[in-house]
């Protein structure tokens, strides 16, 4: 519910505070006194796009509108919310809920929460197919069976979600996997281990000088056994001139023994040297081989490490790896079930909610069209369409308005035939049915009528003022009205003027009560204020 609204620097409005209530609020004035400009800048603030130049008052560079409202279903009714919409010359538009930044979208669609518009000019609620689906379950009393399904599909739409996203990551495991695997496997036949490199890189060192080592040995070989005076003949000598000295001296035995040490290490020498020298024959295949290993080692040190110990290292981390991909296919079908079910779930429900929308949407239709007859319609049509559409949070319907307030007209969608004055007395006829069938669960709003009393008067502009008089038992209702039978039904009376003071023109709002209004109401009687007025004002004030 709306407190007040405070518009500055707008249009030719300099600074206005407007005061409303709870009930039924009217805004009476002149022709041309402003009170089409209220309600443009109320319109302000449940539009994304506004031409900031249009609106401006001229001379400023910022146009500020604010409203100060109350949520009724708060539990805390004291709490209040502030909205503020900011209008700038350069067209950067700002748009406040209780002090804090919003943008303009999210602004709009919050404050259609609490506010809607209806009346010649404006993109109102009405017509935005969209919104005739929420209309029909409301009035049919399906809201909470909705709700239920929104919910569930909520629920279906986050578990697909879950499934997309463990397929997708499925994926992209089974590709690491076998990466993985491809490479542990690649490691492994390789058959590492951290000493070959050396000894591999010793061999080829060996195989490449070949020629030289075997001539080398050989030559080595010589001086040790092979020649005439060779290290082995020599040291045999040695031993043998030590024995025969040691059996008149004995100091020559601790000699002899360490001879006898060194002829042992030499025969040991000798084996060794002959089969290092026979080692040394020519293998065409031999370099071949050792080449061939140390590039394959080279290659897999290029994929997979600086060295066969990190690589070894690295096989170890792919185990693991391999190891902690445990996503399988048997988790997918699992959810693939899971959604399955809560689709059907879905289906079903939506299935039932639809039935109950085609069964109250005839009924509806005949109570919309008898107090469509009673605001003034003559002869009206009015059908709900409702058509099958995929799945959803709102269930398999697709729901559209049709009218027809000329004999002989065919309905058409709202956007293509209600005038501005029709299109409000249709919402009215709405909002009263929906009042009258589905109060419990239905959110309090404020409710604006701006044209509902053109082309209309007599027994037809007292009923619309009763319908406005009941709707405003449950929403806050404010009217622009010029006739006086609505005006008198109202709870709290505002009059706009347009003054001049200092060759400008300024916008005035008054809070009407006793005297005062009923001046206002002889004048929306006659155009001007008289004795014969004044009592036909006064009559209608006491049997209103």
């Amino acid at each position: 519910m709306i407190e007040e609204l405070r518009i500055k620097d707008f249009a030719i409005i300099d600074n206005l505070n407007i005061p409303l209530k709870r009930g039924f609020n009217v805004l009476t004035g002149e022709t041309g006194a402003g009170k089409s400009i209220i309600v443009d800048a109320l319109g302000v603030l449940l539009k994304e796009k506004v031409s900031s130049i249009d609106f401006i008052k001229h001379g400023k560079t910022d146009s500020i509108i604010e409203v100060i409202l109350t949520d009724e279903d708060l539990q805390d009714k004291e709490e209040i919310i502030i909205l503020k919409r900011i209008l700038n010359i350069q067209g950067k538009n700002r748009a406040y809920i209780n002090d804090s930044t919003y943008t303009i979208q999210s602004f709009v669609k919050f404050t259609s929460q609490f506010i809607n518009i209806h009346g010649q000019h404006e993109h109102t609620y009405l017509l935005k197919k969209e919104n005739h689906i929420v209309f029909l379950d409301t009035m049919a009393g399906l809201m909470e069976e909705v709700e239920q399904l929104k919910l569930r599909y909520e629920k279906y739409q986050n578990l697909k979600e879950e499934l997309d996203n463990l397929k997708r990551e499925f994926e992209i495991n089974k590709q690491r996997l076998e990466l993985y695997q491809y490479q542990l496997e690649e490691i492994r036949n390789a058959k590492l281990n951290e000493e070959e490199e050396k000894e591999l890189n010793e061999q080829r060192n060996i195989l490449k000088n070949i020629f030289r080592l075997k001539e080398l040995a050989e030559e080595t070989f010589n001086f040790l056994y092979e020649e005439k005076n060779s290290v082995y003949s020599m040291l045999s000598k040695i031993r043998t001139n030590l024995d025969s000295l040691s059996k008149f001296d004995s100091k020559a035995i601790d000699i002899s023994s360490f001879i006898d040490n060194a002829y042992a290490n030499i025969e040991e020498a000798i084996y060794l040297l002959r089969k290092l020298k026979e080692s040394y024959e020519l293998d065409p295949n031999a370099l071949d081989k050792v080449e061939q290993r140390l590039s394959l080692i080279n290659r897999i040190k290029n994929k997979y490490g600086n060295s066969i110990k990190e690589i070894l290292q690295y096989a170890s981390e792919l185990e693991n790896k391999i190891q902690s991909l445990s996503f399988t296919e048997e988790e997918i079908n699992k959810k693939e079930k899971e959604l399955e079910n809560i689709y059907t779930t879905i289906y079903e429900l939506s299935k039932i909610i639809s039935d109950k929308r085609k069964e109250k949407s005839k009924e509806l239709e005949e109570e919309i069209i008898k107090e469509l007859k009673f605001l003034g319609f003559s002869n009206p049509q009015f059908t709900i369409f409702i058509n099958s559409r995929p799945i959803c949070a709102e269930g398999i319907d697709d729901v559209e308005f049709y009218f027809s307030a000329n004999p002989g007209e065919p309905p058409r969608p709202l956007n293509k035939v209600a005038s501005g004055g029709e299109l409000s007395r249709l919402m009215l006829a709405l909002k009263c049915v929906e009042l009258k069938v589905a109060k419990k669960g239905l959110k309090s709003m404020t409710l604006i009528f701006d044209e509902i009393d053109s082309g209309i008067g007599g027994t037809v502009a007292e009923n619309v003022g009763k319908r406005l008089k009941d709707l405003a038992t449950y929403h806050q209702v404010l009217c622009i009205t010029h006739l006086p039978q609505i005006a008198v039904l109202a709870d709290h009376h505002l009059k706009v003027d347009k003054v001049i003071e200092d060759k400008k023109t300024k916008v005035t709002i008054a809070v009407l009560s006793g005297k005062a209004r009923k001046e206002e109401i002889a004048r929306m009687l006659s155009g001007r204020i008289t004795e014969s007025s004044l009592f036909h004002a006064k009559e209608l004030l006491e049997n209103k």
